[in-house]
This record gives C-alpha cells, sequence and structure tokens, in this order.
C-alpha cells in the first residue's frame, strides 16, 4: 500500500474517532453545565424565597413591635380589663378609639390587609384599610385556633398559614397572620394580616418550569404553586436536606430538589424542577455537538487529502537524498531509487544516516576533547616558577647564616605549595584551597620581603566551595609584587577579597603599586582577545611564553573553565592597579568584563 495511500486512511480513521469523542465530550459538557445551571438556579431560588419570605414577615412583626413600644396603646391594652371589671364602658371606648387610632395608619393601610388588636373579653380595634372595613365585633375569638399556641410563645409572633380571614362581615378573604399575646396579664393579642396574593407575589419565580413549596416551621403549609400535589410536598419536605441539592422520585418522576430555610423565622422552602423539562434544554446542545462533530471531520479529511498529495512527492526524493548524505559530501546529488513502500524505506535510510552522522559526531568530541586537554595541560604547566628560586635562595641564606628555626616553616610550606602544584590528577580546585595556597605563598614572600610587604586576604564562606583553576590567584599577587613596584622601595600593600552578589562569585586583587601603563594594558587586552578567539575556534593550541604572559594565562584557564561567563578586568586606580576575576551567572548579562 502506497504511503499516500496509508496516510489518507489512517488518518480517515483517526480524525472519525477524534470527531465522535469530540460530540460526546461537547454534549456531555454541556450536559453536564446545563443540569450543574439548573440545580445552582435551584439553589439561587431557595434561598432568595427565603430570604424574601423572611423579610415580609420581619415587616409584619415591626407592626407589633411598633404597638407594644407605644405608651399610650400599650397602656389601653393593660387598662381595658380594668375598665371591664369597673363597668366603665365609656373609658373602655375611650382605650379602644386610641387602639384603632394608633393602627390606623398610612403605612399599616398600604402594606397590610388588616391589624387587629383583641382580648377575650369583647373589645376590637382595627386598622381602617382599603379592605373590609367592616368587622364582626361580636366575634366569638375562643373559636381562634392559635389562641393557645400564642400564649404558650410567652409574647414570641405566631405565623399561621392562608386561612379565611374570621372577622370579615361582606366577604370571605384568604389571609395569612401574623400573632402575638401581648405579656404581663390578660392583655389581649395582636394579629396582623396579609393577603394570600401577597405569597403569589414573594414566590412567583421567572422560570414557570420551577415549582415552589413553603411550610412554616411546625410543618403547617404556607404556600405551594397550583401543579404541586399535597402527597409531593410531604416528600418534599422529608427529604429536603438544608444547604443540599439532590434528586428525588415522586410518582414515577425524576425531580431536583433543592431546600432552604428563613433564618428568622424557620420557614421552610423548596424549589422543584423536573429532570424532563432540563434535559429538553440539551436537543440544542446535542444538534450543536453533531454539527461540531460533522464539520471537524470534512474539514480535517480535507486537509488530510491536501498534505497527504503534498507529501508522498518530495518522501522519495529526501529518502535517496538521506541514503547518500554523509559529514564529506552534504552538497552531493540525491541518487533516485525505487521502492515500493516509501516509509520503509525512509526509516531503512534514516537508520543508516544516524549511524554515519553518530560515528561522526563521536570522533569529532574526541578530537576536541584531546585538543581541549592538550590546551589546558599547556597552560597549566606555564606557572611562573621564578619565585621558587628566589625562596630557595632565601632557605639556603638562613640555614647558612644562622640556622634559624623558622626555616622549617618555610620548608614544610614550600612542600605543601609544590605538592599542590604538581598534582595534574586535579586541574580544579575549590576557591578554599586556593586561598589556604595563596596563605602559604604568602607567608613564603614574606620570609623574603618581610616588613616590605603587608597582604590581607578576605574571603566570604559563601564562595568557598566554588571551583577555579588551579594556581590563579597566585599568579594575580605575584603579578603584583613582580611588576608593581618596580624600582620602588616602599611597603607593598596587597588585598585580596572574594566575594559573591547577585551577579555572580569574584574575587579582587588590589595593590598600592605604580600600576600599568595605556599601551601595556592594550597590548594585554589584544592577546586577551587572540586567546579567546583561538580557544572558540579550536583550530590551534595555544602557546604563551613564560613570564610575560602571565595574566593571559589566568585569564585562557578561567576562560576554558567557564567560557562566556568568564569576568576578567584591569583598571589603574588612584593608587596601583586592580584585578578582577570571577564567573558571572548565566542569567545576568551586565556583569563587568
Amino acid at each position: 500500500m502506497k504511503f499516500r495511500t496509508k496516510l489518507i486512511v489512517g488518518f480517515s480513521f483517526v480524525i472519525f474517532i477524534i470527531s465522535a469523542i469530540l460530540g460526546v465530550v461537547c454534549y456531555q459538557y454541556n450536559s453536564r453545565r446545563i443540569t450543574e445551571v439548573s440545580r445552582q438556579n435551584l439553589e439561587f431560588y431557595s434561598k432568595q424565597l427565603a430570604d424574601s419570605i423572611d423579610s415580609t414577615v420581619d415587616t409584619m412583626k415591626q407592626v407589633t413591635d411598633y404597638i407594644l413600644s407605644d405608651p399610650d396603646m400599650l397602656y389601653a391594652m393593660q387598662s381595658m380589663p380594668k375598665y371591664h371589671e369597673n363597668g366603665n364602658d365609656t373609658e373602655r371606648k375611650n382605650q379602644i378609639s386610641v387602639l384603632t387610632t394608633g393602627i390606623s395608619m398610612d403605612y399599616i393601610n398600604r402594606n397590610f390587609y388588616r391589624v387587629i388588636i383583641f382580648n377575650g373579653m369583647g373589645d376590637v380595634a382595627s386598622s381602617n384599610n382599603t379592605g373590609d372595613m367592616i368587622i364582626s365585633k361580636s366575634r366569638d375569638v375562643s373559636q381562634i385556633n392559635w389562641l393557645d399556641k400564642a400564649a404558650e410563645l410567652h409574647g414570641k409572633v405566631l405565623l399561621t398559614g392562608p386561612h379565611e380571614d374570621g372577622w370579615s362581615v361582606r366577604k370571605s378573604v384568604q389571609v395569612f397572620s401574623l400573632a402575638r399575646k401581648v405579656q404581663g396579664g390578660d392583655f389581649g393579642y395582636i394579629e396582623v394580616q396579609n393577603n394570600v396574593d401577597k405569597l403569589e407575589t414573594i414566590f412567583q419565580l421567572p422560570d414557570s418550569n420551577v415549582l415552589v413549596g413553603a411550610w412554616l416551621p411546625d410543618g403547617s403549609l404556607l404556600y405551594r404553586t397550583k401543579g404541586i400535589k399535597d402527597k409531593e410536598l410531604d416528600k418534599y419536605l422529608e427529604q429536603g436536606v438544608e444547604g443540599e441539592v439532590k434528586n428525588v422520585i415522586t410518582n414515577g418522576k425524576e425531580q431536583i430538589l433543592a431546600t432552604a430555610t428563613s433564618k428568622n423565622y424557620g420557614i421552610h422552602v423548596a424549589a422543584v424542577q423536573n429532570s424532563g423539562t432540563v434535559l429538553q434544554d440539551l436537543k440544542q446542545s446535542l444538534i450543536l455537538a453533531g454539527a461540531l462533530a460533522l464539520g471537524c471531520f470534512v474539514v480535517s479529511m480535507g486537509m488530510v487529502v491536501i498534505i497527504a498529495s503534498k507529501l508522498s512527492s518530495p518522501i522519495t526524493k529526501l529518502r535517496e537524498q538521506m541514503e547518500n548524505t554523509g559529514i564529506e559530501n552534504l552538497d552531493a546529488e540525491p541518487i533516485r531509487m525505487a521502492a515500493d513502500d516509501e516509509m520503509e524505506a525512509l526509516a531503512k535510510a534514516y537508520r543508516q544516516l544516524m549511524n554515519r552522522l553518530n560515528e561522526s559526531i563521536i570522533k569529532e568530541k574526541r578530537l576536541s576533547l584531546l585538543q581541549l586537554q592538550a590546551q589546558f595541560d599547556t597552560l597549566q604547566a606555564q606557572v611562573n616558577p621564578h619565585f621558587l628560586y628566589n625562596v630557595l635562595n632565601v632557605i639556603s641564606n638562613r640555614g647558612i647564616v644562622s640556622g634559624d628555626e623558622e626555616i622549617c616553616e618555610i620548608c614544610g610550606s614550600l612542600a605543601a605549595m609544590l605538592r599542590y602544584s604538581t598534582n595534574t590528577k586535579e586541574r580544579y580546585a575549590t576557591v578554599r584551597d586556593e586561598v589556604e595556597y595563596l596563605k602559604k605563598y604568602i607567608f613564603l614572600l614574606k620570609s623574603r620581603y618581610e616588613h616590605r610587604l603587608e597582604v590581607e586576604v578576605t574571603c566570604e564562606s559563601r564562595i568557598e566551595d566554588e571551583v577555579m583553576p588551579k594556581i590563579v590567584l597566585q599568579q594575580l599577587v605575584e603579578n603584583s609584587v613582580e611588576h608593581g613596584f618596580v624600582n620602588s622601595m616602599s611597603v607593598m600593600r596587597i588585598h585580596v577579597h572574594g566575594w559573591k552578589d547577585d551577579k555572580g562569585w569574584f574575587f579582587e586583587v588590589r595593590d598600592n603599586g605604580q600600576g600599568i601603563t595605556e599601551d601595556v594594558m592594550k597590548d594585554l587586552e589584544e592577546k586577551i582577545e587572540k586567546i579567546k578567539n583561538k580557544i572558540l575556534n579550536k583550530r590551534s593550541n595555544i602557546e604563551m611564553e613564560i613570564g610575560g604572559m602571565g595574566l593571559a594565562n589566568t585569564y585562557a584557564r578561567m576562560f576554558l573553565l567557564y567560557a562566556d561567563n568568564t569576568v576578567f578586568s584591569m583598571k589603574n586606580m588612584d593608587e596601583g592597579l586592580s584585578i578582577t576575576i570571577g564567573v558571572r551567572r548565566k542569567d545576568d548579562e551586565q556583569c563587568i568584563e
């Protein structure tokens, strides 16, 4: 089978699977999203309705608070039993008039169906609202079924569900009430009535598919949507869990139920929606998912056919070129070869090419490593040995002239230096070892120059484990001693300081000598640049003279180890020369160069 045919068939199968999966995933995602949105809406509705009914009941309670806090009305309710006992009907009527006047305000008339204050002795005061103002003052209040409950609450409010207004004379009106007994004696009751139409306003939702039920704390019904049956209401009240949205089965139908309880009065609210109405919204999602999958398949197949046609032609040419390509003939003309299965031939040719390239790369790495090794050995072997001869002369003179015991320390330091410098197994050292080697070198120098030499070495502990080429710091100090104080008899002061900051780690060697001339510095910078180019190009070994190339030697060995991250700078100070070496952080481009 040709490559082009394989490509089209294979990708057709893959694209079909991907398109189908994409459609299924899109449908499932939208299904979950729509279901989750419905559940969130139901949860929001239940909590919002609970808060709304709480707010409505609060306004009803505020009326009773107002009545009980008014001194005149409270006195009227408390004094009427006394006037009954005395038979003072005139004063009793006056107190009823006080109560009637107190509750016949515009706020009460506008917001409530009726507010009634009554007692068991037949005294009744009613607000003059726009409803049925004629009330039955001869009503037998002992027949009111909530009086005992109100008395048991000791002044707390009692909510009653929808019932017929028993005070009306002309017509029967359905109301729900908030009642409260006046404490302190048989001083009567306060009843605040609202028309049940207000419940319709409170529990009306923008989504007509959502059914609502509400119950008072004692389980009696406060409100229900017309589509809910009594048995369903009982099940909602039984299965509802505060703050939880769950699926329930009622009358063989799966429904989503969300319940909430008002904070102030414990009114239970349930919002219910049939799962079937939610699934109806998924039809559009199913159509969208199918269209998306089909469109993805058609577009992808068109692209596969175009790409397969373009790929099949150059594959053969690429195979032939790969079979005949090597390091030595990258520009050679490709040789054309025929094959029934281009992909198989391409894989074989690619393996052969990789083998040849891998062998060439390994050889190149070996040659590069050998060359770099030779360069490093050459550079490290060029450490200036002149100071060793001077130290040996010092040792000889002290031994001949005075037999000074200090000669033992000198010999010990010299032996340690020789062991350190002649150890070719380790070409690198830690900063800690370099500083120790430098201190031994300084000790020997001071044995020679005595009071004419003052060297201070400071090094932060944070850089003691950093790695650097061996005998670098000694070369810098030697350079200061040998070239910084020519024809000078002044005290030679040298300060060596190592530190680390957010740019990298560094060493500065500074003296109070005569510095270097511009010509010498320029010449040295040119030599350093040539060394850098030779190392980068790897065309030849680095050849440097002993002595005069000490600083270039130092730079070359640092550059071999750290490449472009190497820091090397020279600067004439007001007194003497400052040389800074170090290694910048790889992500820092602003370091000293």
